[in-house]
């Protein structure tokens, strides 16, 4: 029987110390891919919003503003990733969608994703103020 103890001991001495480095590295990891695949969700759920704001840039040569159909007043409500969106025209009539994150996780709550349209290209460019590490691949400085 000391043998079985002896060994059940010497087995837990090494069990439980490699759980608890692994757990180390894993959780961090966990975390940041967490981070990353609601940024991106974020991102998805804004998808019909450029849409819109590409169409109504085509149609009135101008972004869309508050009161204009479909855009309502100021914050845009678009899924459970973000608070809300908001439209605004920057220089050379270029729209840019603010996306404002909310989320438990405290590496993206609060933070912010820009969609910027370019009417010259078509194109949307992404930033955000987000760490590199939590922000999807077209968002990276």
């Amino acid at each position: 029987m000391h043998g079985c103890l002896i060994a059940l001991i010497v087995a837990a001495c090494l069990v439980i110390p490699t759980v608890g480095i692994l757990a180390a590295i894993a959780l961090p990891a966990y975390n940041d891919y967490l981070a990353r695949s609601r940024a991106a969700q974020a991102l998805a759920e804004a998808m019909p919003l450029k849409w819109q704001v590409a169409e109504f840039r085509a149609e009135h040569e101008r972004c869309p503003g508050g009161g204009d159909a479909g855009f309502g007043h100021g914050e845009i409500p678009l899924g459970p990733m973000q608070a809300a969106a908001t439209v605004t025209e920057v220089g050379e009539g270029r729209c840019t969608i603010e996306l404002s994150l909310r989320d438990t996780l405290d590496a993206i709550d609060g933070r912010r994703l820009w969609l910027q349209y370019d009417p010259d290209t078509g194109q949307w460019h992404c930033r955000s103020d987000l760490d590199a590490r939590h922000a999807p691949v077209g968002c990276r400085d």
